[in-house]
């Protein structure tokens, strides 16, 4: 069985959670939730300052389902204004979605294939979120890091034993309309 039938047997037995594009939005990619992100991002919330910017954390992931450009750090520790970043270590090919309106966020994932990634865990960036079940990640070394990219191998593993994730150097075997994001160069 292919990777794309694995998944798409997943979402009809429930297993996996799609992320629907708002509505009037166009759906050029597929973003895939473990339970843990599908009951992040669905369950009640008293209506305030935690919803709304859990609003905008589900709006952020509906930019990428709708297609909207993105660009992409394939470098560990070089992102400055990716919205996309491969995490270290790369053979893992773990990746985060930086959703960086305060308090930031990520959403820890890898790609099944181009344009589907799997999205796996949501972790507070620096300080503490109350709807978000996880200490803040803090330093990149932290075991807060460690522990996100360790969800996601875990969660794949359970998903996808025999299938690894899109993993290289090329940017077009991940995303179509992205770019990368241009490392700075050091004096």
């Amino acid at each position: 069985m292919s990777i794309r039938q694995e998944w798409q047997k997943l979402l009809a037995d429930g297993e996996l959670h799609e992320l629907k594009p708002r509505d009037g939005d166009p759906h050029k990619r597929t973003v895939l939730l473990s339970d843990e992100l599908h009951h992040l991002l669905t369950k009640e919330m008293p209506e305030g300052e935690e919803a709304d910017r859990r609003a905008r954390l589900l709006a952020s992931l509906q930019n990428i389902v709708a297609g909207r450009r993105v660009v992409v750090a394939l470098e560990p520790y070089s992102a400055r204004k990716a919205v996309i970043g491969r995490l270290d270590p790369v053979e893992e090919s773990v990746f985060d979605i930086r959703c960086q309106d305060k308090p930031a966020v990520r959403v820890f994932g890898s790609f099944l294939e181009k344009d589907v990634f799997l999205a796996v865990t949501c972790r507070p960036r620096s300080v503490r979120v109350s709807w978000v079940d996880w200490l803040p990640l803090g330093p990149r070394e932290s075991k807060e890091w460690k522990k996100g990219i360790k969800a996601v191998k875990r969660e794949w593993a359970r998903y996808f034993p025999t299938e690894p994730p899109v993993c290289g150097d090329n940017l077009d075997e991940y995303l179509s309309n992205a770019r990368l994001e241009r490392n700075r160069r050091r004096a």
